[in-house]
């Protein structure tokens, strides 16, 4: 049978690109709430556009909402009934009817917003059929969802996942099919690998992502990379939004200038008709970013592409001091400042493909009054404004202290051409951190050949007193293993660490208990590491790695030797075993899952295993 034959057996077609963004959660309840049954269907015969139906959902359930069989063009939203951004989108994934595949990653009430495109009401039934499938037996469950633009087959291409260094479960889409999914359980401690086989024609419409509770774990982009494209040691723990996602929007904490680019959307729909502005309403290739003034002034940036390629751009605000992107995301409404001239036309007006606002020359007036909002729609190849004006350029802003911003730098020509992004700071205007919920940037927890070794940031601090580092081998009940002085008031990134050199085997779970001098706390969120082998046992750490990595031996022969090789069985290293622990460079060695086995000096299999390259 074949891989397109299997696929279209095991997946459900859904979630195709949509030409508008996610409806707004303004609908209106119809009927009761309704609890599918699962594993099975469920039908609701009658829900009009404009309209959302309530349905009781269960964690790690996949549910399947499909509004195929109606008679007019219709779009699905789902969102949280307690409140938040939408959760998934589908327009026309069966000619001009949708299909959504959405995994829930709570037990509640889900929203399923049925509007006539457009986002428009509609006084027709359009029936709704659920489709629910329990989760696959494992620690956690993984989702591998595959997309095609054009709905055209990905032909011979396929994508494959592997469990713990065994054989590959490979999945295409056929032809008609604009996504589908598979789920499969893992275990903690398993690593997991995605490999590619990009045989197949039209490469830039095929793409593929793995998710965990909703949150993704890798993002293939588009055209996807051949070959081995992932691996990682399974921890069950949800990683945090990434920065193509609003929520994920990253904190630029300083004056100085940022490089970046990205292959792929990420995994909601920020952007929409109601808050797209001079934008196109259908996300490209993009990143979210958001800053705060620490001082009053003038702001403006400019972004400069690494080549001719087209940027687009906008500035949402400003928000209350303390706003965080939890707080704000999506946007509400139109951005204050917007670009979306196309790169030619840019270059034609001003010679250059940088983008941006408060040029002196090519946006006058270089500076106004955040409460007049400026933007330039897309043009094609000329530009048709006239000097001073200059396409590609809008005046900046004039901030205050405090104020929240978010913005958006879209890769409109999707090519993952990279950017250069620098400040334009007159009359005193300077950044800050304080955007931050807490002035937390960041906290790790990081396996070495010493143990663990736990480090954080803070960007700000008032008043703190110090530090308590807390483990767990449960995720239940925490124990201190160490106490870290705090700074105490800082207006600068500070960084902190602590090794923990005797972890459990198993799973650690870790979390900080930042004290303040008057005895209030909070805690930081988890972390984890896995420690892969008990006393006597041969591992390699970290894993995954790269560069120095460390083979711990403890109870190994003299003499013996590790031997590492590739999916294919060749040998690439050598490694004789010296003393407890034994380092080696793998800087050289390509990302993948290697094999590897410990010989003792008389010829003997010790022991046996999977690292993986980063």
């Amino acid at each position: 049978m074949s891989l397109s034959r299997i696929l279209s057996l095991l997946f459900v077609v859904g979630e195709a690109l949509s030409v508008l963004g996610q409806c707004t959660n303004n609908n209106t309840l119809t009927g009761t709430a309704v609890t599918p049954n699962c594993p099975g269907t469920t039908n609701i015969p009658c829900v009009q556009g404009g309209q959302y139906a309530l349905i009781n959902v269960v964690a790690g359930n996949t549910y399947t909402f499909s509004t195929c069989a109606a008679t007019w063009d219709t779009q699905i939203t789902l969102f949280n009934n307690a409140g938040g951004g939408s959760l998934g989108f589908n327009d026309d994934a069966c000619g001009l009817q949708s299909t959504v595949t959405w995994t829930s990653n709570f037990t509640g009430q889900l929203r399923v917003l049925i509007d006539q495109y457009g986002c428009l009401d509609n006084t027709t039934c359009a029936p709704v059929v659920i489709t629910c499938v329990t989760p696959p037996v494992g620690d956690c469950v993984y989702t591998l969802t595959l997309y095609d633009v054009f709905s055209d087959g990905w032909g011979t291409s396929f994508v494959g996942y592997s469990i713990g260094g065994g054989p590959y479960q490979n999945y295409t889409l056929p032809f008609g099919a604009a996504s589908g999914f598979v789920q499969f359980g893992v275990n903690i401690g398993q690593v997991v690998t995605l490999s590619y086989n990009a045989s197949g024609t039209w490469q830039t419409d095929n793409s593929y992502i793995l998710t965990m509770g909703g949150a993704t774990l890798f993002n293939s982009g588009s055209p996807p990379a051949a070959g081995i494209t992932y691996g990682a040691t399974v921890t069950c723990v949800t990683p945090p939004p990434p920065p193509e996602d609003c929520l994920g929007a990253v904190t630029i904490c300083s004056n100085v200038s940022l490089s970046n680019n990205t292959n792929n959307t990420g995994n909601i729909a920020d952007i929409n008709i109601t808050n797209s502005g001079c934008m196109d309403v259908v996300e490209f290739q993009g990143t979210w970013y958001v800053f705060s003034p620490s001082a009053a002034g003038d702001l403006g940036f400019s972004i400069s592409p690494l080549g001719p390629d087209d940027y687009d751009w906008a500035v949402w605000g400003p928000y209350p001091p303390g706003t965080n992107p939890s707080m704000i995301c999506p946007p509400a409404g139109p951005p204050i400042r917007c670009a979306a001239s196309s790169g030619p036309a840019t270059f034609e007006s001003t010679g250059s493909y940088a983008t941006g606002m408060g040029d002196p020359v090519f946006s006058p007036p270089q500076f106004a009054s955040t409460a007049v909002s400026y933007g330039l729609p897309s043009t094609f190849d000329n530009c048709p404004l006239i000097a001073p004006q200059r396409c590609g350029w809008v005046p900046g802003m004039q901030v205050t202290v405090g104020q929240v911003y978010l913005m958006y730098i879209s890769n409109w020509s999707q090519s993952s051409t990279g950017f250069n992004l620098n400040w334009i700071l007159e009359n005193g205007a300077s950044l800050d951190c304080t955007v931050l919920g807490v002035g937390m940037i960041d906290f790790r927890a990081t396996v070495t050949g010493s143990g663990v070794d736990l480090r954080w940031i803070t960007s700000n601090e008032t008043n703190s007193d110090h530090f308590v580092v807390e483990r767990s081998h449960d995720g239940t009940t925490y124990l201190p293993i160490g106490t870290v002085e705090a700074m105490g008031n800082s207006a600068h990134a500070t960084t902190y660490s602590l090794l923990d050199r005797t972890p459990f085997s198993g799973m650690n779970y870790y979390r900080l208990r930042q004290v303040d001098l008057d005895g209030s706390f909070t805690y930081s969120k988890v972390r984890t590491a896995f420690i892969t082998a008990l006393e006597g046992e041969v591992r390699i750490v970290p894993n995954p790695g790269s560069g120095l990595v460390v083979i711990m031996h403890p109870s190994a022969e003299p003499g013996s030797m590790l031997v590492l090789f590739d999916a294919t069985g060749r040998t690439l290293q050598r490694i004789t075993l010296e003393n407890e622990r034994t380092g080696f460079d793998a800087s050289a060695l390509p990302p993948g899952v290697y094999g590897y086995r410990v010989i003792s000096s008389a010829g003997y299999a010790l022991a046996h295993g999977t690292w993986v390259r980063e």
